[in-house]
Parts: structure tokens; C-alpha cells; sequence
């Protein structure tokens, strides 16, 4: 029996890419969170950028400072992202 998940590698392509949050949003959308969910979250931060958030649970703001850090030092680390699409 063929591969199930080779038709949809033909049809989509192969994506390699080197930075920490396509991986990150990959394995959220892929496993954890619906597309729809992720975006409308994306979207809202987006248009927040120019906003003090205030947070009412400080550990909780405090895990997510620490992850974005680190997330940042990852991709600085790290050489320039690069996304190379083949079809």
C-alpha cells in the first residue's frame, strides 16, 4: 500500500525552513490548534502591536515573556531564516 501521506506531499510541495516559529505554528495548526483559532489570535496581536496589554495573571504573562525570549534567541541564533517552495 502506497505512502497516504505521499499524495499530499505532491500536491502541496515540500517546504524547508529553518526558523523556530514556522516550526512552532506548524506543530500548533498541525497538532494542537485549529487554523482558524491560530489566526484570529494572530490577527489580534497584530493589531494590538502599538498596545500596552495589561495581563491579570503576572505568572502566567511572566511563562510567556520567558517563551518569546527564548524563541528569540533561537531565531537570532540561528542562520537567516530561508523557505525554499518545490514542487
Amino acid at each position: 500500500m502506497a505512502d497516504p501521506n505521499a499524495e499530499m506531499h505532491k500536491r502541496s510541495g515540500t517546504v524547508h525552513d529553518d526558523d523556530v516559529l514556522v516550526s512552532l505554528f506548524y506543530d500548533l495548526l498541525r497538532d494542537h490548534i485549529h487554523p482558524g483559532d491560530l489566526e484570529k489570535l494572530v490577527r489580534e496581536a497584530c493589531e494590538n502591536r502599538d498596545k500596552t496589554i495589561v495581563y491579570s495573571n503576572g505568572w502566567l504573562a511572566a511563562y510567556a515573556q520567558d517563551m518569546v525570549r527564548r524563541l528569540d534567541t533561537a531565531r537570532t541564533s540561528s542562520a537567516q531564516a530561508t523557505t525554499v517552495l518545490t514542487k
